[in-house]
């Protein structure tokens, strides 16, 4: 088989394992689940067969997603109801305390006898539990409630609304707002006791939440004239204040800015602005005249401080007279050189021309004086009409920056006036709109089902009470048997002996009837009884106890007193000699010995004898009625029994009886009570603790195991005791309906087997 199948295989039977333990606790507590059960029960009948019916009557009603028509364009009151924000308000509002109000005022609850507690009949266990919680809560401060200043929709609380509060806290305890989904229907319940109420009260509620909304339209909408009227009053004010402001304007700055509102508030500063083009013009036109006269001027002087370069300047080369001069000038040397050929440097013709040759080149001298002369004139001229331009650029710069300042003080009175003359058309129009609105009055909710009287009370319903009340009984005793079962510090399984204390299971032991000493041996007076199968078992368990060989002498001890260690080491004794085994039992409970009752042998002599020297064992040893079974009993009560049982003569003796019987079995004292069975554990093959399941502590069954390990004692195992099969579960069911279904007895109980 693969290694993963046999891990699922493994895996499934640990789950089954585990719901058997779950259903095992609750078998074992099986009484602790029908005490809730019957419980629950019957607090649910008491209450659903004394409680008042109550009836539920339902009114359906359609909201629309509408603007209030307040005014026609919709622009002085914004809406958006088609959010899911408006759906969520209007349920707020139909669950307020101002719709209840207006119901309660109209039902005249305050008259009704289901709102009157000293007019209502009979006793009801939920009235008398409010009042007690009323009551309490009065005399404790802090817990009273304190009533909210306000109303949920505004509203002052005044004394009427401080006095009906109880009122209206009762009504809406009672009425429920739920939306159909996917729908814009809204189901308005009401409950009663009164079936008529019911119905009236839901309708009531639906037909007060028209009434409010249309009631709040109405307000809006006055409330919108009303302001609207103000708004219209402020509007012509200021229209009239600024239609007054343009004309003190006008009037101050004269006609010039009266033909700039005719033309557009545009003439005088187009005008002002040509004048400054054209001056700026004619001022960068004198600017480039009086650098060229400059740059004349100054070229003309340079050349004439040199007389060779002096005729070179153009207005001296194009002067007339310049001209005229050098014609004459050429003349006179053409004739000086005709004349020269024929006279010499003195005559007087010659220096007759001379002289006239230099009376012209002192002219020409003159005459380019004259020119440059004329030049710097030029020059002083163009300067002078660039300054002159220059402040008439500034001033017409001055007087276009103040008709530019004028013009745009001018355009904002009249931009103003015009802005407040169209808010005064527009909230004037939206005024005579809502006056009219005024006189509409339209919802967008209305009723699509009226609520009728019902037929057959909303609660309680009985049969679905009677489930739900076992479905909790039967969970809360489930979960207290799981809760009992936690805290259990008792052993009740094997599963818990080898989990809690690491024990061997030699067998359980179930319980069964003891009415007579006789009767704690069912080995002899019910073979086939379920105890009397189980000592068989447990002589098994003990006998393969021990892996080398089967333990000879055994002591049977329990952690704590009447865990029923007599009556099993005594069909532990009747089992081993049954099987023809030679078997000596021995009582060493010393101190409160009560074996020799349930083998009903003499007690007037025994053990203690033996240990304090009156002879020899065997002298003691008594019969039983029961073939290969012999006995020796306590005997008198010794005053040292820890002394005599730690004696040498005590390992002497488990030796002797080691040697003259297959099996010894010692009864002993509990564990926890003395130190007998400690001491004696040393000295035999194997201790049997007896655990009572359902009864011993854990803790005081780990302490006497550990006493006996301390001492070096061997264990060999542990007896789950007195287990109750019918609340034991799987251990003894099986068994008992197959093995003994028809043989064996089956008695009721009547007390426990304990020694």
């Amino acid at each position: 088989m693969p290694l993963n199948q046999k891990r699922n295989i493994m895996e499934r039977i640990d789950e089954t394992v585990d719901l058997l333990e779950y259903w095992h606790t609750i078998r074992k507590r099986r009484r602790l689940v029908l005490l809730c059960v019957l419980a629950a029960l019957t607090a649910a009948a008491i209450y659903l067969f004394t409680a008042v019916p109550v009836y539920r009557s339902t009114t359906d009603i359609l909201i629309e997603r509408a603007n209030p028509n307040l005014l026609s364009l919709q622009e002085a009151i914004v809406m958006d109801p088609g959010g899911q924000d408006f759906y969520q308000t209007q349920y707020k509002i139909l669950e307020s305390r101002a719709i209840a109000r207006d119901a309660v005022n109209r039902l005249n609850l305050d008259r009704h006898p289901e709102y009157r507690p000293s007019e209502r009949e009979g006793f009801s266990l939920r009235q008398f539990i409010q009042d007690t919680i009323a009551t309490v809560t009065a005399r404790i401060p802090f817990l009273q409630a304190q009533p909210p200043p306000d109303d949920d929709l505004g509203i002052p609380a005044g004394p009427e609304q401080e006095a009906d509060a109880g009122l209206v806290k009762a009504f809406r305890s009672r009425l429920s707002i739920k939306p159909v989904r996917n729908s814009r229907i809204v189901e308005v319940s009401f409950e009663s006791i009164d079936p008529r109420l019911a119905a009236l009260g839901a309708n009531t509620v639906a037909q007060a939440y028209i009434d409010w909304n249309l009631g709040l339209r109405i307000q809006s909408t006055q409330f919108a004239t009303q302001f609207l009227e103000e708004q219209v009053q402020q509007a012509k004010i200021r229209m009239e204040a600024s239609e007054e402001a343009i004309q003190q304007y006008r009037e101050k700055h004269g006609l010039s800015l009266a033909a700039a509102q005719t033309e557009g508030g545009r003439q005088a500063t187009d005008i002002s602005r040509q004048r400054l083009s054209q001056v700026s013009s004619q001022l960068m036109e004198a600017t480039n005249r009086r650098i060229e006269a400059e740059v004349k001027y100054n070229k003309a002087l340079e050349l004439s401080r040199n007389p060779e370069t002096a005729e070179s300047i153009p207005e001296v080369a194009a002067s007339p007279v310049m001209i005229s001069l050098k014609n004459k000038e050429v003349e006179l040397l053409r004739e000086r050189t005709v004349t020269s050929s024929k006279f010499g440097p003195r005559h007087p013709k010659m220096v007759a021309l001379n002289e006239e040759i230099q009376k012209l080149s002192e002219l020409k001298k003159q005459e380019i004086l004259n020119i440059v002369d004329s030049l710097k004139a030029n020059l002083e001229v163009a300067l002078e009409r660039e300054r002159a331009l220059t402040r008439a650029l500034r001033e017409s710069e001055g007087e276009t920056i103040i008709h530019d300042k004028v013009a745009i003080q001018f355009q904002m009175l009249q931009q103003e006036a015009e802005s407040n003359r169209q808010l005064y058309d527009i909230l004037l129009r939206r005024f005579n709109e809502s006056s009219i609105t005024e006189e509409v009055r339209t919802v967008n909710i209305y009723i699509v089902d009226r609520a009728e009287v019902p037929e057959a009370p909303v609660r309680p319903k009985k049969a679905r009470g009677i489930l739900i009340a076992l479905a909790l009984g039967l969970g809360l005793g489930i979960g207290l048997a799981f809760f009992a079962d936690y805290i259990d510090d008792t052993v009740n399984s094997p599963e818990e002996l080898e989990k809690q204390f690491g024990l061997p299971y030699l067998g359980s032991v179930p319980r069964f009837d003891v009415q007579s000493d006789d009767g704690a041996l069912p080995v002899l007076q019910d073979p086939k009884s379920q105890a009397a199968e189980a000592y068989r078992g447990l002589r098994t368990g003990i006998l393969f106890s021990t892996p080398d060989r089967s333990p000879q002498t055994v002591l049977v001890t329990s952690a704590a007193a009447s865990e029923g260690k007599t009556v099993t080491s005594a069909n532990i004794a009747l089992v081993m000699a049954l099987a023809g085994e030679k078997t000596l039992l021995v009582d060493l409970d010393m101190r409160r010995p009560t074996l020799h009752k349930r083998i009903n042998v003499s007690n007037e002599k025994g053990i203690s004898n033996v240990l304090v020297g009156d002879g020899d064992w065997r002298s003691f040893v008594q019969e039983t009625g029961s073939p290969n079974l012999q006995i020796i009993p306590s005997g008198p009560l010794a005053p040292n029994p820890a002394e005599l049982i730690a004696s040498e003569q005590m390992k002497t003796l488990v030796q002797e009886w080691a040697q003259s019987y297959d099996r010894v079995i010692i009864d002993t004292a509990p564990i926890t009570a003395v130190t007998d069975p400690v001491l004696l554990s040393r000295l035999v093959d194997g201790t049997v603790i007896i655990i009572e399941a359902g009864s011993t502590s854990r803790r005081i069954i780990a302490a006497g195991i550990r006493q006996i390990k301390d001492v070096q004692g061997r264990v060999l195992g542990a007896v789950l005791n007195d287990v109750d099969s019918r609340n034991g579960g799987y251990y003894y069911h099986y068994y008992q309906h197959y093995y003994y279904g028809e043989g064996g007895k089956k008695k009721k109980k009547s007390r426990k087997h304990a020694a």
